[in-house]
């Protein structure tokens, strides 16, 4: 009985040491698990900001055909390319090789001297075109708000902007389409706003901004009106986390297609599906999030869709 004296205090200290154990490996596989889940929270949040990226940059390119919205005060330019593609010449050419499956390239199309005149004549017309557009845009404007389409620079875009490889983007060199080395080519108009940098949160705040978070908005030095109100105090941090979120996409000419356009008739026993000729593009959006000071990009998502738009 000598030799059992304490085996009570060993085992109980053994027990307490297992115990230790086993209770710090569940906290550290909670946290884990708990980081794990918070990381798949943000990434699969900067997906649907990507996916945003990409409707966005559907919508740009629907606008670009119809006309962006411009008001009185924006400043309107003929941003229209004059070349071999505004020959009806050069397009009769393209669509018959289409229509023989032959390939054909526009810098095959030599402009004659009747061509350069055609087209001097295209852009002395458009010119006067938006001088008009200009007047009627300038008596619009003195009505608060009004927005109407620049239609004189509506149509296909073509890949009029070079990015230099040593200028791409993160966004841009996220994609295996743009070798590192190369230039890339771009469809835009304007090069000062594109590749398009987007604020997720002036989407989706519409939908949840209150009028007390825009009361806390407006107050300066950042001190909340109402920190003793739980669900206020939620909105302020929601709102915060969201505008780490940003969004950008860029668009890129990749060539003409043909797709079918389809009707029916008044007998719904006939039905016509047309072959046409558009012009193909590619979006590419990025989804991003960045750390709390906006400085560094903790996940980015890039994904890409193809359009084919008429011609």
């Amino acid at each position: 009985m000598k030799n059992e004296k304490g085996f009570a205090l060993i085992l109980s200290l053994v027990l307490l040491l297992v115990m230790s154990l086993m209770g710090g490996s569940l906290i550290v596989i909670a946290s884990g698990d708990h980081r794990n889940n918070n990381n798949s929270d943000e990434y699969q949040q900067a997906f649907y900001v990507a996916e945003t990226a990409l409707m966005e940059g559907e919508k740009y390119l629907a606008d670009a055909y119809l006309g962006h919205w411009v008001g009185g005060s924006d400043k309107i330019k003929n941003n229209k390319v004059y070349d071999a593609k505004l020959v009806p010449r050069c397009i009769e050419a393209k669509e018959e090789a289409s229509s023989k499956e032959e390939e054909y390239d526009f810098d095959d199309c030599e402009l004659t001297d009747e061509d350069l005149d055609l087209l001097a004549l295209m852009k002395d017309e458009d010119d006067s075109n938006l001088s008009q557009f200009k007047l009627g845009l300038n008596e619009l404007g003195s009505a608060a708000g009004t927005l109407v389409r620049d239609t004189w620079n509506k149509g296909v875009m073509l890949n009029t902007i070079e990015v230099e490889d040593s200028k791409k983007s993160i966004c841009m060199k996220s994609f295996k389409n743009f070798r590192v080395g190369q230039n890339v080519s771009i469809a835009y108009e304007l090069p000062d706003d594109h590749p398009r940098l987007g604020e997720f949160w002036d989407i989706v705040e519409p939908l949840v901004t209150t009028d007390r978070l825009y009361e806390y908005s407006m107050k300066k030095g950042g001190e909340s009106l109402f920190t003793s109100n739980a669900a206020d105090r939620a909105l302020i941090q929601e709102r915060e986390y969201l505008k780490r979120f940003k969004y950008k996409f860029f668009i890129q000419h990749i060539g003409f297609s043909t797709y079918l356009g389809g009707g029916v008739s008044a007998q719904r026993t006939t039905s016509v599906d047309v072959q046409r000729q558009g012009s193909a593009y590619k979006i590419f959006g990025c989804g991003i999030y960045y750390d709390k000071n906006i400085s560094n990009i903790n996940i980015l998502v890039p994904l890409e869709t193809m359009v084919v738009m008429p011609y």
